[in-house]
């Protein structure tokens, strides 16, 4: 459509000539020919003298493949072109190494300017795409003539901006200011990563797959009357497409250019399907986390293409992973600050565990997005009674607790989330969180913390994998109805409430009873059902010994081994726990043997 060293000819003529060629290109009303106001600059000439210049000074111009051949018989324009060239020619400040070498190639431009002009009239969208190239770039070149050498990476730049605008069509006077904010943004960020600017092909394949994305969603949004609003969002996001897949080029090159065509079409539907994902929920984004998910996007879909660069795969991930982190109950419990995030690690465990979470046939399967609206659902707003979600978790601890639930379920989709059509919370997953939740009580701090909480969740959900059906009740919403709960909430107590005059339960140990007790109980529920307060017995003669009998020999160290071992005896030798004398001399060899 424009060929690139046409563009760059312009630029450079409207740096030295003071924008001429830029008025001329973006007037949507002139007809006047391109290069009847360069030739002004100049003054008349007589015809002799253009004449004498293509007939005895340059006569190949005008011969057979020659730049101007076309123009042989038409004395006006062969004289247009000339007092042109002359204006040009006359704004070189620093002398000329080959005079006539330079004066060749500025006709050359010219003329090609001329059948530029012929092709496109004016108010032609071609016609404003170049103009607006031209407009930012005698804007830059302007500001930095250091970056107009002939292998400059402003230069290369410019001529890989428009090589990808070739198969680009826009909608009418739709795309000249985002155009014009994408040139732009290349120009300050591209060009500080030399591994694309070294190679043209790696250059234009960026950029061309950023144009090509936007002029794709635009023509989607003129289709459905909302090329305003889609309009503002390119404006906003245009520097953080750019960077995100700059970023992703450079980091994994390899995988991108397996071959020029696939690359450009990697990329753009890429970014179409970001775009097309988000939309309607674009607040919830920064320009930062934008760029993360654009880079997680590109290498999801370069390293699964075939499960993930249809609209299906990656757009139906996105627009369900951006409809849960819309949702009102989500925005209460994390804030849309971290919307951006969460998506970047969606898009992550993705393209690591891809074989699990995207099942051939079914793309709509979207487990991540499933386990995001368990999270949010089994959480609630309040973490158990009086306590709230922000009491405990920093908004890291939150990324890192929704980065443990994501890892965990695409490890075991199926068995966390079941085929998940109905509540979210009717999930193991939902029942799993939803149970540490409810069992911390309603002041949670007393017994542990943010970070507390994620290592918690951890094990419950490890726990649970093992043995979900006995510890989880799906067939029910309230998550007290589980065993899951059930252990939990006998620990919480039972340290909570117990006289600890010797400080030994502190928040690490409390994790340490719990990392110890409810795995061993897992694998015995028998005996929990058959002695309900098993679990409160136990913790509570240990801790009878540890500041009565035993105070010398328990401290925080081994005070959640010996409530193992002293459980594991009351579960498998039946220890009778009432007996005072047989529980310090079980605790002893315990001890001993420790």
């Amino acid at each position: 459509m424009i060929p690139p060293a046409l563009a760059i000819f312009a630029i450079e003529a409207g740096v030295r000539l003071g924008r001429k060629i830029n008025e001329v290109l973006v007037d949507e009303t002139a007809q006047r020919p391109l290069l009847m106001p360069l030739g002004d600059l100049f003054g008349s000439v007589t015809e002799a003298e253009a004449m004498h210049f293509f007939a005895v000074e340059q006569p190949d111009l005008i011969a057979p493949n020659g730049t101007c051949f076309a123009l042989r018989n038409n004395r006006p324009k062969l004289i247009l072109v000339y007092r042109a060239m002359r204006g040009v020619e006359g704004q070189f400040n620093a002398p000329v190494v080959d005079a006539n070498a330079k004066r060749r190639e500025i006709v050359g431009q010219l003329s090609a300017l001329d059948q530029f002009d012929q092709k496109f009239e004016a108010g032609n969208p071609a016609r404003r795409i170049l103009g607006t190239v031209v407009e930012i770039g005698v804007d830059y070149f302007a500001a930095h003539p250091e970056a107009m050498g002939r292998d400059s990476s402003a230069r290369k730049i410019v001529h890989a901006f428009v090589s990808g605008l070739q198969d680009t069509e826009f909608a009418e006077g739709s795309a000249r200011d985002i155009l014009g904010d994408l040139l732009g943004s290349a120009l300050r960020t591209v060009g500080e990563n030399a591994a694309l600017i070294d190679d043209d092909r790696r250059l234009a394949v960026l950029l061309g797959g950023v144009t090509g994305a936007v002029a794709e969603d635009l023509k989607n949004a003129v289709k459905t009357e909302d090329e305003v609003a889609r309009h503002q969002l390119f404006r906003r996001v245009g520097t953080s497409l750019l960077r995100g897949t700059t970023s992703a080029f450079v980091g994994e090159i390899g995988l991108f250019m397996p071959e020029t065509g696939v690359a450009k079409a990697l990329v753009q539907g890429t970014l179409t399907h970001v775009l097309q994902g988000i939309e309607g929920n674009e607040d919830l984004f920064t320009n930062d986390t934008l760029e993360l998910i654009v880079k997680s996007a590109l290498r999801a879909t370069s390293e699964n293409a075939a499960l993930l660069s249809d609209t299906q795969g990656l757009q139906s991930l996105i627009q369900r992973t951006t409809g849960v982190l819309a949702d009102r109950q989500w925005d209460t419990l994390f804030s849309s600050a971290t919307a951006g995030a969460v998506l970047h690690e969606v898009l992550e465990v993705t393209r690591e565990n891809v074989e699990t979470l995207i099942k051939p046939g079914q793309p709509q399967t979207q487990f991540l997005a499933q386990a995001l609206s368990a999270m949010a659902g089994s959480l609630s707003s309040k973490l158990a009674g009086g306590g709230s979600i922000q009491d405990l978790l920093s908004r890291r601890q939150v990324l890192d607790l929704t980065k443990l639930v994501l890892n965990e379920v695409a490890r075991s989709p199926e068995l966390l989330l079941g085929d998940a059509k109905g509540d979210p919370k009717q999930t193991v997953l939902a029942q799993v969180i939803g149970s540490v939740a409810k069992a911390l009580g309603d002041d949670p701090t007393l017994v542990t913390h943010g970070q507390g909480v994620i290592q918690i969740t951890e094990i419950a959900l490890r726990v649970a994998l093992n043995n979900a059906d006995t510890l989880i009740d799906t067939s029910k919403l309230n998550p007290s109805t589980n065993r899951l709960y059930k252990i939990l909430r006998d620990v919480v107590i039972t340290l909570s409430t117990e006289k600890d005059p010797r400080k030994l339960l502190t928040r690490p140990v409390f994790l340490d009873v719990v990392g110890r007790v409810l795995p061993l109980i897992s694998s015995n529920v028998v005996a929990l059902d058959q002695s309900p307060k098993i679990i409160g017995e136990v913790i509570a003669g240990v801790l009878a010994l540890a500041r009565g009998e035993l105070d010398g020999r328990i401290d925080g160290a081994n005070l959640g081994l010996l409530i193992e071992e002293v459980l594991r005896r009351a579960v498998w030798d039946k220890l009778d726990l009432a007996d005072a004398v047989k529980l310090r001399d079980t605790a002893l060899l315990i001890l001993q043997a420790a």
